[in-house]
């Protein structure tokens, strides 16, 4: 995941804007980029990842104040002045055995006189499920902060800690690109992996995203697969339609360089 900076968001404020804009923009914000820094409040994000996955996450930071010194900055399209926004973002890269992670989040940041909450924690689940490079994939999870968080809403326990419990399904298809056409591909999804948290209970906390993997594959779409005691099996569809015949036709499929006739063993 690329994540906005400071210096991202200015490099990309110099591109929109015309020369005698871009200047004015570079004098206002070049000396400011020497005076970000975080605050002292932070929370601890843990992750309990399986084998063969990552995480890529982001912390968005918007103004305690939209009209207040240093809290605004160019629009890109139209020049004028909107709330700044800051990203900050780090990568937990795909292990090939299962790992425990911890980092630190800071609650705050500060871009001169201006500060900037905590708003949301955007992160992209990575999962590889092959060693080839096209055979990774991701699903989304983020966090809310809110001032207040819903009453229904899970607190934090007698240790300061959160548990979020993702369970992630792989769902398999056969590849429509033409350079693996017919391939098995792979899409995730990750139930449960979002979580609404209140800012002023997360100082010093740890939320800790537990992350689990189904080993029950599905299909990606139903009634492109047909289930049998040898595992699943493509059928054809008709011309007006992906879906399986009735009575069902099946087909091959391409799998690690092999013809196959059932998924996940290959043959029957």
């Amino acid at each position: 995941m690329k994540a906005l900076t400071c210096a991202g968001c200015l490099g990309l404020l110099v591109l929109s804007l015309s020369s005698c804009s871009w200047v004015g923009v570079l004098a206002k914000e070049g000396p400011l980029l020497l005076t970000e820094r975080r605050g002292l409040q932070s929370f601890t994000l843990t992750s309990e990842l399986p084998a063969q996955f990552g995480l890529s996450v982001t912390a968005w930071y918007g103004p305690v104040d939209e009209s207040g010194l240093n809290c605004q900055v160019t629009n890109l399209h139209n020049n004028k002045p909107q709330a700044r926004v800051l990203g900050k973002g780090f990568d937990i890269p795909i292990n090939t055995t299962a790992a425990s992670t911890s980092r630190k989040i800071p609650l705050t940041y500060y871009v001169g006189v201006c500060e900037l909450r905590l708003g949301k924690v955007e992160m992209e689940i990575d999962g590889r499920y092959g060693e080839q490079r096209w055979q990774k994939t991701y699903a989304d999870a983020i966090f809310y902060i809110h001032k207040r968080a819903p009453e229904d809403e899970q607190g934090f326990d007698k240790n300061g800690t959160r548990q979020v419990d993702a369970q992630c399904t792989w769902l398999f298809q056969q590849s429509k690109a033409k350079s693996r056409l017919g391939e098995i591909s792979k899409l995730l999804t990750c139930r449960g992996a979002g979580a609404n948290l209140q800012y002023d209970q997360l100082a010093s906390k740890t939320v800790r995203l537990a992350i689990e993997v189904n080993p029950q594959e599905r299909p990606y779409m139903r009634n492109r697969w047909i289930s049998s005691e040898a595992g699943w099996r493509p059928c054809l569809g008709t011309d007006k339609s992906d879906r399986c015949q009735q009575p069902p036709l099946f087909k091959t499929f391409q799998m690690n360089g092999q013809t196959c006739t059932v998924y996940p063993g290959c043959t029957e």
